[in-house]
């Protein structure tokens, strides 16, 4: 008898919505500039406790069920991302941003271009927009890092007695059994 798999729910929003809030702060979501490292951590790490639970369940964990997670956290992580990218948009002041770039002797058409893409990033639209590159960045890379995962992570499914394996054998001398 095959035994059920355990549920990834638990594992793929401790992965996503770690890493996601991560990625969503200022400083630290630069990391993602670096091969988008905290996408590839997000599915790399929900593929570690998915195969914790699988191991502990008694069930196979392939690097096919770690990309399966990964692509999973890819969701709960672009919804964390997105809000806090979305949250730092909105704190923008659109008068100090066009200070500091004159300061910089920029082209006043840069400068108009650029106050542009901080307005339109803004708006519910631009904020959409963003949602939907950053799932499909993210589920290339989430689903990367749960593949590699699922490859370091991998859980083998106990050996399968045979049918008529584990019967303590009749003792020596009596009759067959039919």
């Amino acid at each position: 008898m095959d035994k059920a798999a355990p549920s990834m729910l638990k594992a793929t929003l401790i992965g996503g919505a770690g890493m996601g809030l991560l990625a969503g702060l200022p400083i630290v979501g630069a990391l993602n500039y670096v091969c988008c490292s905290l996408f590839i951590a997000g599915g790399f790490l929900a593929a570690y406790l998915y195969s914790r639970d699988c191991q502990g369940a008694g069930v196979a964990f392939s690097p096919g069920s770690g990309a399966q997670v990964g692509l999973v956290t890819a969701l709960f992580f672009s919804v964390l991302m997105s809000i806090g990218w979305y949250v730092q948009m909105r704190l923008v002041d659109i008068d100090e941003a066009l200070e500091q770039m004159e300061s910089f002797n920029l082209d006043p058409e840069a400068i108009d271009a650029g106050i542009r893409v901080v307005e339109y990033l803004q708006s519910p639209i631009g904020a959409a927009v963003m949602f939907f590159v950053i799932v499909l960045i993210a589920a290339v890379f989430c689903t990367v890092g749960g593949l590699i995962g699922g490859a370091v992570f991998k859980v083998e499914p106990p050996p399968s007695m045979p049918s008529g394996m584990g019967q303590v054998p009749p003792p020596p001398g009596s009759p067959p059994q039919v």
